[in-house]
């Protein structure tokens, strides 16, 4: 919301209780279809910006509509659909509707060039998510991996760090301050993405990859697989490793030492993915919509 609070927009944000509330959003908790209907004519709204697959969203809005699709598969709603990658897009059967990236504000993001020598995976403790390739990884770089995000897989974790005695250190969900400075310090981010089985069924293709760009945004370089979007935003700002690569002390020595700077790292980020580029692309999109553009 920032590029597009910074570029004007008044903005109705349909959340849970307690979202953060700042200057030109107005909150509701709405939960209920009546409810959700009345927040939304009492607000009237110019167009309506779904995230929520559709789940949260009355059918019958009488508002123009767009809605970013977040996961993979077919959406529940393609009138007006939104993706966050060509590889997101094709998967769902589209060819035409608009790519829009995850946006990044820099300010939210320290930037730091000198890096602790440590690697780091942000996310899932899945298998989808390449945290067995992340630790072999950092196992043959003899480096140690910091492990953070939720583990609901636990003999997934177990297993893991069975293996990787004294690679991974996993530290549990991260939030706020320990979760930004974890990431600027980091030497690189693993993304690893395998394309197996994901969370709702059928082969995960990465859809959008928000640690990519906050990664960035933070001067650290990533290292990805080249499952789903991860090609078509790493280079420039890391380097992409086929799924299955075996990775020797050798080679993965060399891809440390191919990373693009730190410096280079969050230019690329802000240039790409900056809030108010992304804000201009969104509004354009908007544009289209209220003016009675329908595409699929």
């Amino acid at each position: 919301m920032d590029g597009l609070l910074e570029a004007g927009c008044q903005i109705l944000l349909l959340g849970a209780p307690g979202s953060p509330v700042q200057a030109g959003v107005t909150v509701s908790a709405a939960v209920e279809t009546a409810e959700i209907h009345a927040a939304i004519e009492a607000f009237a709204p110019d167009i309506v910006h779904d995230h929520s697959n559709a789940a949260a969203l009355p059918p019958d809005v009488l508002r123009p509509t767009v809605s970013t699709h977040h996961l993979n598969g077919v959406p529940e709603r393609q009138i007006n659909g939104i993706y966050l990658s060509c590889a997101q897009r094709t998967a769902a059967g589209s060819v035409s509707a608009p790519v829009i990236r995850l946006p990044v504000n820099p300010s939210r993001y320290p930037f730091q060039e000198a890096k602790d020598d440590y690697l780091l995976f942000l996310g899932r403790v899945s298998a989808h998510k390449g945290v067995r390739e992340a630790a072999a990884f950092a196992h043959a770089a003899d480096l140690p991996l910091t492990v953070a995000g939720p583990a609901w897989e636990k003999e997934y974790l177990d297993a893991l760090l069975a293996d990787f005695p004294h690679t991974v250190r996993y530290v549990g969900e991260v939030g706020g301050g320990t979760r930004t400075r974890l990431i600027a310090r980091a030497r690189a981010q693993l993304v690893l993405s395998q394309p197996w089985g994901g969370p709702f069924g059928g082969r995960w293709i990465e859809p959008g990859a928000t640690v990519v760009s906050e990664a960035a945004a933070s001067g650290t370089p990533v290292i990805a697989s080249d499952n789903g979007c991860l090609p078509e935003i790493v280079p420039g700002v890391g380097t992409v490793l086929p799924v299955g690569q075996e990775i020797t002390f050798g080679d993965a020595k060399r891809v440390l030492a191919s990373l693009p700077t730190a410096q280079a790292v969050r230019e690329t980020a802000v240039n790409r993915w900056g809030h108010h580029t992304i804000a201009r692309q969104y509004l354009a999109v908007y544009k289209r919509a209220v003016s009675g553009e329908i595409w699929t």
